[in-house]
């Protein structure tokens, strides 16, 4: 169930094309888009701990699969967190 509220959540979500990064491609969405600042905050603590740990380089980031996508954050504690990435997996 929890899933398909985390699905429902993304589905909802706006992305945008990380145009900086265009060699990476990704997308991301910002906290201060959401309606509900506390399902940003629940989605990112979902990522934290339904997500796997994966290096980056020479980073360690969690990754959320979930169906086409890859989620993560950057890192920084969930009150902190302004954005979600999310890639094609």
């Amino acid at each position: 169930m929890k899933h398909s509220k985390i699905a429902s959540l993304f589905d909802q979500s706006s992305w945008k094309f990380a145009r900086t990064m265009a060699y990476i491609p990704h997308h991301y969405t910002k906290k201060e888009t959401w309606k509900d600042k506390e399902a940003f905050m629940w989605a990112v603590g979902y990522i934290r701990e339904h997500g796997v740990d994966e290096y980056f380089g020479k980073r360690k980031f969690r990754y959320l699969y979930l169906g086409e996508y890859k989620y993560w954050t950057m890192g920084e504690p969930i009150e902190k967190t302004i954005l979600i990435n999310r890639a094609k997996a």
